[in-house]
């Protein structure tokens, strides 16, 4: 049995296996669909607890590199990791951050009356007209990591029209950029759904995929609701963290 050893230094054990064994997979050690060895084997390869092991396979699970089944043990189902989007959503200034990470695609523009079932989704008045943009998100490797529809007055769309396509920046900013509308308060609404059958296409997922929806109210300082966004994201590539403080603490 082969002895590998761990490099020190700062970074934990797991996730120094998880980069070897992510390497050995690479390298086409095991192929896809092969069981890799036994934790038990692993463990003592990596001179580690089986617990530390089991670590550094959940993490390689989180990158889609592997599968772990009780009574199958865990197979190759990547050579390389899966494409994630991890975001941290606290505040006006991180939510300009989470739209410099992935690039913009406008894939459709239409005008639409807005109607009851539209209105629940959206907030925005039935019989309204609006501005819906479709669009992707996409990674830097190309993959498409979130797919939305944005409704604006049509005034504000036109207002922008030349500067979506190929963009990181947010639509709000570029709303003020243009108009001198401001975004003052967003409200947002997150929610565990089931990928519907547009989004499902252009993730690459089947329908009905778990996945993640957003819907965020975009309000000015005069309290008018100019832009409604509802993004979806695939539940297994995209994480979404949150910081509680208590009130009044130092």
């Amino acid at each position: 049995m082969e002895v590998r050893a761990v490099n020190g230094g700062k970074e934990p054990r797991y996730l120094q296996i998880a980069r070897d064994l992510a390497a050995d997979i690479a390298a086409r050690r095991w192929e896809i669909g092969e069981r890799i060895p036994p934790e038990p084997e692993l463990a003592a390869s990596f001179q580690v607890s089986r617990e530390t092991l089991r670590n550094a396979l959940r993490e390689l699970e989180a990158r889609g590199l592997v599968s772990r089944r009780k009574g199958d043990g865990t197979r190759v189902e990547r050579l390389t990791p899966t494409q994630r989007f991890d975001t941290s959503l606290g505040s006006l200034e991180e939510l300009v951050q989470y739209g410099r990470d992935a690039v913009r695609e406008v894939t459709a523009s239409e005008e639409v009356t807005i109607g009851p079932e539209l209105a629940e989704a959206t907030g925005l008045p039935s019989g309204e007209v609006r501005a819906r943009l479709t669009t992707v998100r996409r990674a830097p490797d190309g993959s498409a990591v979130s797919w939305s529809q944005v409704y604006l007055s049509p005034g504000d769309a036109a207002a922008i029209a030349g500067d979506l396509d190929e963009s990181t920046r947010l639509i709000s900013d570029l709303v003020r950029e243009r108009t001198g509308r401001s975004t003052h308060r967003v409200v947002q609404r997150v929610r565990a759904i089931a990928l519907p059958a547009e989004p499902a296409e252009v993730l690459g997922l089947p329908p009905g995929s778990p996945a993640l929806e957003f819907v965020r109210h975009y309000y000015d300082a005069t309290g008018d609701l100019f832009e409604t966004t509802i993004g979806v994201h695939p539940g297994d590539t995209f994480s979404y963290r949150t910081t509680l403080v208590r009130s009044g603490s130092a």
